[in-house]
């Protein structure tokens, strides 16, 4: 089969991109042939210039051709893929995150994005997107009858030894350094939706105790990221690291680290690191109400019974998130409990080919 992605070809790595390359390359590797195509700019308010691209893109194949495009782009270009799909297209959009559900937005643009989306969205053959709790919340916003859920696979990884042999309560609890300190990690962009305020909001309450946390992800230099370490920089010396963008053997080594993994986002449509934790044993902590709770449970309810890898928590509420992790902290059984469920669910996790099969069920039935 002959495809083309066009994507946004981000310069740095984020859930959409790294799903758009991985997909593609499980494509390629079960033997059809995916021609990608990055169309920069800043979307979704990219300039005329780039949506004249983005509608060039669409269109660059022959009559009957299939496209797969970001829903980054095709949300904020509704007549680019209406033209596309009216001169013979099939046009499938990848929708990793509606634009309305980015925080920092007004009513007005959220109600413009809402508007466009909508309509590219109905223009378009169909839509893909990154979990069952992302397909539901599209049908409820747009009424839509044509949206699937094709899950994100995991690659393969060692389980991660982590900072900890369970964490302690004894002589060094509230020192951040030493044997036995437990590492949290969270990676993720800098920017509100992620909720790290929150996060080190509930860490401020849990100082007493014995833990370093790093805040991978980027920009740095944004207004919001340099919030967040004046935030961390009233917390003691050494408990918060703000190391950016990780990629390659430093991500690997930070993974390698990590006891557990924390997601307080407060919109997420599916929340690949969640699962990339658990393909290394490490438990999570996700926010309530987003598709997380569906990377991190495989799609069973949290409250269905048995031992989850990990907790679900309000994202708007750092007292439930602190009591959880001090729990946490606290409690040997509990973390054993966390850690024996994370490994288990390692063992059922989807590869990319399996994402890549699904897909292909769904475009070319």
């Amino acid at each position: 089969m002959d495809l083309t992605l066009v994507d946004p070809g981000a310069p740095g790595p984020s859930g959409g991109s790294i799903y758009n390359d991985r997909l593609a390359t499980a494509l390629g590797d079960a033997g059809h042939r995916v021609k990608m195509i990055p169309v920069r700019g800043n979307w979704p308010n990219a300039s005329p210039h780039h949506h004249r691209v983005l509608a060039a893109a669409l269109r660059e194949g022959p009559t009957g051709s299939v496209v797969l495009v970001d829903g980054l782009m095709a949300s904020a270009a509704p007549e680019a893929v209406r033209a596309a799909v009216d001169a013979g297209t099939t046009v499938w959009v990848l929708l990793h995150l509606p634009l309305p559900a980015e925080t920092g937005l007004s009513e007005a643009q959220q109600a413009a994005f809402a508007a466009s989306e909508e309509t590219a969205l109905r223009h378009a053959t169909g839509v893909i997107c990154t979990s069952n709790w992302a397909r539901e919340d599209l049908q409820r916003r747009y009424r839509l009858d044509r949206v699937y859920a094709v899950p994100p696979g995991t690659e393969p990884a060692e389980i991660a030894m982590g900072d900890s042999s369970g964490g302690n309560t004894g002589s060094n609890a509230g020192s951040p350094a030493g044997n036995n300190t437990p590492h949290l990690l969270m990676v993720g962009s800098l920017t509100p939706r992620k909720n790290h305020s929150v996060l080190l909001a509930a860490l401020a309450d849990i100082v007493d105790l014995p833990w370093t946390a790093s805040l991978v992800g980027g920009p740095l230099d944004s207004p919001h990221a340099t919030r967040l370490m004046e935030l961390a920089g009233q917390l003691p010396p050494g408990r918060v690291a703000f190391p950016g963008v990780l990629r390659g053997s430093a991500l690997d080594a930070e993974w390698a680290r990590t006891d557990l993994l924390l997601l307080p986002s407060v919109a997420e449509t599916f929340g690949m690191v969640v699962t990339e934790a658990l393909a290394r044993g490490i438990p999570g902590v996700v926010g309530r109400g987003t598709g997380a709770v569906e990377a991190l449970t495989g799609g069973t309810p949290e409250n269905a019974g048995g031992d989850l890898a990990g907790a679900v928590v309000d994202p708007s509420n750092p007292e439930h998130l602190s009591e959880l992790l001090r729990a946490w902290l606290t409690d040997a059984p509990l973390r054993e409990s966390w850690r024996a469920a994370a490994l288990l669910r390692r063992g059922t996790l989807p590869t990319w080919a399996t994402t890549a099969t699904t897909l292909l069920k769904i475009i070319d039935p």
